[in-house]
């Protein structure tokens, strides 16, 4: 069954991704970023859709149907050559050198995902208010003032929209499915840097053999971002590829887009340089992923600087190209913005405590300081009494954040900074050629981006895509004058290892009917008080404050005494304020 919702994903990224980026774009573009594009556009137009209806099975099989007809149509009338040329460039791992090595890596990873894909959702805010804010999105339209129930419930990703279209509505003894989208990320990144490692077996230019390399080839070296992506992704979230958090998303997004334009920066010639159509998808896939995750604002200046340096030549005008990158993105980030407003009434809620807007769902700002400080104080001090952080010199905060955290993130954060000075003294030492320059470019602004994350809130789940880029961009740097087939050998062989080694633990340890059949949420006990005569349900002892899967509405804490309904239902939402009880009165 859950390979049944993986097809329904990749049919519905399929038909809106040819539909959004259009054919020449598509038939450029690798297979799994045309899917990515769909499934972006298709979450910004449920965030449109989602301030006047809920993300049920009507918008889901409308959707799916008018997507599903799309693509069955746009395949249809492909010329059979084109056909054949889409499906050759998706099995391209299975069809050329290093076939068997590249389909092992295939068959033994996505086994991983779909070991983990069936295990209960496990992250802890999952149960905390991701599965809740996806059952609000199922069954209501956004709800103004959400956040005074629970501040963590105006914590906008529109990731959660795309998981909860792609999920079903819990019922009694029914599972939700919400580890569908989530793995499905993982799957699109594994298929994408096998496939682009098949690229790198291409036949250079002018060699032996009566062949030329087609235009896509690459350097055998750039192994070490493809598959290094895949290892340590999979260290850092593997745990939790079963749970719909926004922070794997948007690291799986990161990944993808960091793999686009390094192909960019390394090819030469035309195959070297963005079109227009190819900026306008980076700017939209950028902004989306802000929409996901706010921290993935970082990347604007890494990736800005990748387009800029690859930018199309025909039109050297820097206002036109800053122009229609900054027309693109603002019109995926207006809904998101918008939907920040009904949910809390501030543009960006809790990271903007001054956008607020006179509403009367406007969520308190004592509550707003204080869901802002847990985020930042909690990342600095992982343990208990994170609150004494804020009053703590950094001689005295860094060895006990050190020590909270788990060894392979240790081992990640020093490999990073060992990588950094080691490509600092080579660039000291030898003068890097042109194309060198534009990589160490980029492999500084990511490292600019790691120092962002560790300033503002070192939870490394907040900065794996920033420190595994950094890692990997850097280590090609210093390793891409090795022969290829040496790196590519090594690279396979600790990627089809640590595979495997994950699997032995794994798969003793997993029911069977769970690779089909995915777990719901476990049962959390919870108790009704009551808000002005209708009744609350509240995260029962024992639960740290986690509602898990129950029906909404549900609150981490006891509704506050100045918590009031806004309206007769669930869907004119919730307001605070001294008097209000009176007003409606």
């Amino acid at each position: 069954m859950l390979l049944l919702f993986w097809l329904w994903i990749a049919a519905v990224g399929y038909g809106l991704g040819h539909a959004l980026v259009g054919r020449r774009l598509a038939a450029a573009l690798a297979p799994e970023l045309v899917l990515t594009a769909g499934l972006v556009g298709l979450s910004w137009g449920l965030a449109l859709l989602s301030f006047g209806l809920s993300i049920g099975p009507g918008v889901q099989i409308g959707i799916s149907a008018l997507a599903g007809l799309y693509a069955g149509w746009r395949w249809w009338q492909a010329p059979a050559t084109a056909r054949a040329q889409w499906a050759g460039r998706l099995l391209a791992p299975l069809c050329g050198p290093g076939r068997l090595a590249l389909a092992a890596l295939l068959l033994v990873f996505g086994a991983l995902v779909l070991v983990h894909a069936g295990q209960p959702p496990i992250f802890p805010d999952s149960a905390l208010y991701h599965a809740q804010t996806v059952q609000w999105a199922q069954r209501y339209p956004v709800v103004p003032g959400l956040g005074n129930l629970h501040g963590r419930l105006a914590f906008n990703s529109h990731l959660h929209l795309l998981t909860a279209f792609f999920s079903a509505s819990p019922q009694p003894q029914h599972p939700a499915w919400q580890q569908a989208l989530g793995s499905f990320w993982f799957l699109l990144l594994v298929s994408y840097c096998a496939r682009q490692v098949a690229q790198t077996w291409a036949r250079p230019v002018g060699q032996s053999g009566g062949q030329t390399a087609t235009a896509s080839a690459m350097p055998p070296t750039l192994t070490i971002y493809y598959l290094g992506s895949v290892v340590l992704i999979f260290v850092g979230y593997r745990p939790w590829i079963s749970s719909p958090m926004p922070d794997s998303g948007v690291a799986l997004l990161t990944l993808l887009l960091l793999g686009w334009v390094l192909e960019k920066l390394t090819a030469a010639g035309p195959a070297g340089r963005f079109t227009r159509a190819e900026m306008g998808l980076l700017a939209g896939l950028l902004a989306a992923a802000i929409t996901y995750k706010v921290s993935a604002g970082c990347l604007v200046l890494p990736l800005g600087y990748a387009a800029w340096q690859r930018r199309p030549i025909d039109k050297p005008n820097a206002g036109h190209w800053l122009g229609r990158a900054a027309l693109t993105g603002a019109l995926v980030l207006v809904p998101w913005l918008g939907r920040n407003v009904v949910l809390s009434g501030y543009l960006v809620y809790p990271l903007a405590p001054w956008a607020q807007l006179p509403v009367d769902w406007r969520v308190p700002a004592g509550q707003l300081a204080f869901d802002l400080r847990e985020i930042r104080d909690f990342a600095r001090w992982p343990g208990s009494g994170w609150e004494a952080v804020a009053a703590m010199r950094p001689g005295a905060w860094l060895p006990y954040w050190w020590s909270q955290q788990y060894p392979g993130d240790r081992r990640l954060l020093l490999f990073v900074l060992g990588v950094a000075g080691s490509v600092g003294l080579a660039r000291w030492w030898w003068r890097p050629e042109a194309d060198e320059r534009r990589l160490h470019g980029l492999f500084f602004l990511l490292l600019g981006c790691c120092a962002a994350w560790f300033g503002a809130a070192p939870a490394f789940r907040f900065g794996y895509a920033y420190l595994i880029g950094s890692a990997l961009v850097g280590s090609w740097l210093l390793l891409r004058k090795l022969p290829g087939k040496l790196v590519r050998a090594l690279c396979l062989i600790i990627s089809l290892a640590y595979g495997l080694n994950g699997l032995r633990h794994e798969i003793p340890n997993s029911k069977l009917i769970t690779w089909w059949w995915p777990a719901d949420y476990p049962l959390l006990p919870t108790t009704v008080v009551l808000v002005q005569g209708r009744p609350v349900r509240v995260a029962g002892a024992g639960t740290n404050g986690r509602c898990g899967n129950c029906p909404v509405p549900c609150a981490a804490d006891p509704p506050p005494a100045d918590l009031y309904w806004r309206g007769a239902g669930l869907a004119q939402g919730f307001r605070r304020g001294a008097g209000v009880a009176t007003a409606q009165q």
